[in-house]
């Protein structure tokens, strides 16, 4: 499926989605859930009024009319007392004291919305959406219920809003901005380096068939197969393929004549310190000069490695050698989410305490040139000693 079409069929898809619930819809949402915070989570419309599911609308009205005449405010002020009574002896206290105006109005407020909901609740089931309350009710209620719903229910500040954007355009968007722009400049990269050991020595890899090296530099083919048995006249005449245990043998064997050797040598020598070699950067062995499509001169060597040959100010040429790897992989910390609280305080504080360092360092880093040249550019190591310090890792972690 095309890029083009998948997009469209997500967006048909989450258009869908999101206009699944109507507005009479989220009304029952909102109602229900107010009547499970008051009433009970076990509560329906039809426990509220007193009635069964199967009840008619005759029987809904005469319901209503009764549980609205006891539920009215005006009744209900006049029962408060008596209601604040019973409770306290059901909690084994004694009245002595009138209820004070804070608790009458704070009942009162209680017993409006209480008499509020339940109008509500009746229009509902007296209209076209109790199909639909009886649908849900028989089915369940959806634990999602669309961003429309939650966002009237719990409706943010500005606060909210701006964290919000920060964290998904700042901090999510800005990530995978940041990872598609990395593995785009790093597959240039590696096509740029297919391109130039084909160019130069007819092959991708740089190794195999490279011309104008000594056929008699290159070590024998190693023999795997060995004779099986002893070296009598009788011995058979076949050759057999050594197992795993015999060669783990040979090889150890050969490396401690190797190193008795080695330390035989510098103690006669006199040599007491052992000394790293010295790892140097630029192209090993045979090399090709070659001039990319851009105008860049390259050079590949034997090994396939590529390198970018520039030429200083002073007219010296130096070779960077071309890494994919050379430029890091993204993180979230290099996203908007976490720059611009780092920006914010250096403008702020570092102003203050007199940071100029701090102060200048510009909020994203950008590159005046184009793409394919950034690449290149990021690709390289920054000198040529970050070149052989890089070569000399490499080397220990291969030991």
């Amino acid at each position: 499926m095309k890029p083009s079409a998948l997009s469209a069929l997500v967006l048909c898809l989450f258009a869908a989605f999101a206009a699944a619930w109507t507005k009479e819809d989220h009304e029952i949402f909102r109602l229900r859930d107010e009547v499970a915070l008051h009433n009970g989570d076990n509560v329906t419309f039809y426990d509220l009024l007193g009635v069964k599911p199967s009840a008619s609308q005759d029987q809904l009205t005469k319901a209503y009319r009764k549980k609205s005449r006891e539920a009215h405010p005006d009744k209900a002020r006049k029962n408060f007392e008596a209601k604040r009574v019973l409770d306290n002896k059901k909690k084994g206290k004694k009245v002595t004291k009138p209820a004070t105006k804070k608790e009458v109005d704070a009942y009162m407020k209680e017993a409006t919305a209480s008499y509020q909901r339940l109008s509500v609740v009746a229009n509902v089931l007296k209209g076209e959406s109790r199909e639909r309350y009886d649908h849900f009710l028989r089915n369940g209620f959806p634990k999602w219920r669309g961003t429309g719903y939650y966002y009237s229910r719990y409706r943010p500040g500005l606060g909210a809003v701006i964290f919000g954007l920060l964290v998904v355009l700042g901090g999510g968007m800005h990530y995978f901005a940041l990872l598609m722009g990395w593995k785009r400049r790093r597959e240039f990269v590696e096509r740029y380096i297919r391109h130039a050991r084909r160019t130069a020595w007819g092959d991708d890899t740089g190794i195999q068939g490279i011309p104008g090296v000594d056929a008699r530099a290159t070590p024998p083919p190693v023999n795997t197969q060995q004779w099986a048995g002893d070296d009598s006249d009788d011995a058979p005449q076949e050759m057999a393929p050594m197992n795993r245990k015999q060669k783990r043998a040979m090889e150890k064997e050969n490396r401690k004549d190797k190193k008795s050797t080695v330390a035989k040598k510098a103690r006669n020598s006199g040599i007491s310190t052992p000394v790293e070699a010295q790892l140097t950067s630029g192209p090993q062995g045979a090399k090709k000069r070659i001039v990319a499509e851009n105008g860049k001169v390259l050079v590949v060597d034997s090994a396939g490695n590529v390198f970018l040959e520039e030429e200083s100010d002073e007219g010296l040429k130096q070779e960077f050698l071309l890494d994919p790897d050379e430029e890091p992989k993204p993180t979230i910390y290099d996203t908007l989410l976490f720059k611009l609280p780092k920006f914010a305080y250096n403008q702020t504080v570092g102003r203050l305490t007199g940071n100029t360092q701090a102060v200048e360092e510009p909020l994203l880093e950008s590159s005046d040139l184009p793409e394919e040249e950034a690449a290149l550019a990021n690709a390289t190591a920054n000198n040529l000693n970050g070149e052989t310090r890089k070569r000399r890792a490499k080397a220990r972690a291969m030991r």
